[in-house]
């Protein structure tokens, strides 16, 4: 896929005939990078670029072109959406390649436990990527080609705050980036003398029997005072609810959660969005809204609308009304962000799928 906002002439056979007496050689310049491409005019002609960086120029030089030659334009058009995952996929590159050249910033900004033995285990198991890794994934980069968002009263009753477009998103753009202000991760408990842990028991999937224990380690931008005990973070308090219910999971070691208190930043508003349905997981069997979504979805309403068919209910629902979700830029999954399913016009609801593990649990 060519992704520029030029023009690109390609000459072509017409009749195609004799199609080798026609070769254009393309010189495709961008940034410091130029490629070159021969390119033989048949009626089906594919280019593929594999950057979707701007295309600054082209230039297209003819060898033995016959006469009956014509000339058609592809119109070719920069993909907004690949544009931003590359440019946050090339700030988190950079980001690492500082951090691996410079050891003292990684400790200053790799994320810690506010208990001073969960850091002094960890270190005892930490390698330099694994640091790399955990110090990306629990920062917020300068993104202001992600300020397309804006905080308000949720649409949804009872849901507080909602997070909704302030300009139109095409299906498959990025729409904000996911917060690890703290990150939730697992590792083996080092009990019963198991001290010779190294990296490969983070990345290996855990035996149902294994010991595991949960760290929750802040990131360096995160205030002090902002900083929940690991009481709060799993049980909440009177006033706040715990900080897991804005945790979404990278993978089977780590989870990043997003911090209430920290909405200044529209690049990471993420954990702001609500499910379109949470309501229905909540509900009690034979409720009415669950009844008139299992009509809606042509679920079956015969007899009792129990557990099983309000989670079906939930679900499709869920799933119908959504328009993003939250995944990880690249495959080193060093960031989350959020991308939207389909179309969004600009003052629409930013929807996702919470998912019924996540309403058992907050039940």
């Amino acid at each position: 896929q060519i992704c520029s906002m030029s023009t690109l002439c390609i000459p072509a056979l017409h009749p195609p005939t004799r199609p080798h007496l026609s070769l254009a050689h393309c010189n495709i310049n961008m940034g410091n990078k130029k490629l070159h491409y021969s390119l033989i005019p048949l009626m089906l002609l594919k280019i593929r670029v594999t950057s979707a960086s701007f295309l600054h120029f082209v230039n297209i030089n003819r060898i033995h072109v016959p006469r009956e030659t014509i000339f058609f334009a592809i119109q070719v058009n920069q993909d907004p959406g690949s544009s931003r995952i590359n440019k946050l996929n090339e700030l988190l590159e950079e980001k690492r390649e500082e951090f691996l050249s410079d050891t003292s910033k990684l400790q200053e900004k790799h994320p810690q436990s506010i208990i001073s033995a969960d850091n002094e285990l960890r270190n005892a198991l930490m390698t330099k990527q694994m640091m790399i890794r955990e110090t990306l994934l629990s920062t917020r980069l300068p993104l202001p080609f992600l300020h397309r968002t804006k905080l308000g009263q949720s649409k949804i009753d009872g849901a507080g705050r909602g997070l909704f477009a302030t300009e139109n998103i095409a299906d498959g753009d990025v729409i904000t980036c996911y917060p690890g202000d703290a990150l939730l991760c697992e590792m083996p408990s080092l009990e019963d003398g198991n001290d010779d842990l190294n990296e490969k028991d983070y990345e290996d999937d855990f035996d149902e029997d294994d010991s595991i224990d949960e760290v929750v380690l802040w990131g360096s931008h995160v205030p002090c005072y902002d900083r929940y005990d690991d009481d709060s973070v799993f049980d909440g308090t009177e006033s706040t609810p715990p900080l897991t219910a804005y945790a979404v999971s990278v993978d089977d070691i780590y989870s990043v959660m997003g911090h209430p208190s920290l909405d200044d930043n529209p690049a990471y508003y993420g954990h702001f969005a609500n499910d379109g349905a949470g309501h229905l997981a909540l509900e009690k069997k034979n409720s009415q809204n669950n009844i008139q979504a299992a009509l809606e979805l042509g679920l079956s309403t015969e007899g009792e609308i129990g557990v099983e068919q309000s989670i079906a209910a939930y679900v499709l629902k869920s799933l119908e009304v959504a328009n993003a979700m939250h995944k990880t830029p690249g495959n080193k999954e060093l960031h989350m962000m959020t991308v939207a399913t389909r179309d969004i016009e600009e003052g629409e609801e930013i929807l996702v799928t919470y998912g019924p593990d996540y309403w058992a649990g907050h039940a």
